[in-house]
This record gives C-alpha cells, sequence and structure tokens, in this order.
C-alpha cells in the first residue's frame, strides 16, 4: 500500500449500481457499481464490497443472501473525485429449482466497511431467496463496461 494514504473512508464514497444490459445474455446479468471518492484526500480501497441482501422496497422484504466474492485483490488509490469498479454477476434464477422473489434495491457496503447504504437497481432482479444466485467482484480500477 502506499505510504501516507488511507484507507476510504466508507463516508466519504459515493456508490451507485447500473445495469449493464448490453453484457447480459444467455441467463447471466450484469450490473457495475461504482464507488467515487467524495472526499478532497487521496484514498485507497481494496477487496469486494459486501452485498449484504437485496429487497423489495414496496414491501420490504429481504430476498436473496449475502453474495458470494470472486476476483483477484487489487488496491485501488482513488483521487479525490475518481472511481473504482465492482462487478455483481446474477444468474437466472429460473434455472434452479428455488422460491424465487424480484428485487429493486441492493444494500451495499464498501470493503471493510461495517455500515450499508440501500441503492436502487435501475432494473429490478429475480433471485433465489436461498441459494444465492449472484457474486460480486472484487473492486478494480477498471470498468469492465
Amino acid at each position: 500500500m502506499p505510504v501516507g494514504v488511507a484507507e476510504c473512508d466508507g463516508d466519504n464514497l459515493g456508490i451507485s449500481i447500473a445495469a449493464q444490459p448490453m453484457a447480459s445474455g444467455a441467463g447471466s446479468f450484469f450490473s457495475e457499481i461504482t464507488f467515487t471518492n467524495t472526499s478532497g484526500d487521496a484514498c485507497l480501497v481494496e477487496g469486494a464490497p459486501s452485498i449484504f441482501n437485496l429487497a423489495d422496497s414496496a414491501t420490504g422484504a429481504v430476498v436473496g443472501k449475502r453474495a458470494a466474492d470472486s476476483g483477484m485483490p487489487e488496491v485501488v488509490q482513488l483521487a479525490p473525485g475518481a472511481s473504482a469498479y465492482s462487478t455483481i454477476h446474477f444468474s437466472n434464477a429460473g434455472a434452479y429449482d428455488c422460491a424465487t422473489a424480484v428485487a429493486d434495491v441492493a444494500k451495499v457496503s464498501p470493503p471493510n466497511w461495517d455500515s450499508s447504504r440501500t441503492i436502487t437497481l435501475e432494473s429490478p432482479v429475480t433471485v433465489c431467496n436461498t441459494p444465492a444466485t449472484y457474486n460480486v467482484s472484487w473492486i478494480s480500477a477498471t470498468s469492465l463496461f
């Protein structure tokens, strides 16, 4: 890790999720989480964000399980205003013998941060209540999309 650069404070990271329909197909659906440094100082992020659960905002019902992590570790230094990215890969819940539900929000926590934020999904997704039918990649300096 670079000397003198602190880990990003989760309160100083803007978080958004964008669907990636052009990259989706054949039973796989992708969205990208963007983490933007909103502070005035450079900071570091490393690891996978946590998606604690998906939910139905109309009923408040929690659906799905915590996403599994995937990918390779990378330390990303974010200048003020710069962004880092993580990919959510959803598998078609219809391919599983499971009880399904539709989710339109996700509870996301930056890496190594205890609190989460509720982020609206651009496109609602159908997921299994169990097992988890999605995973989240480690943060990267480069967007896959």
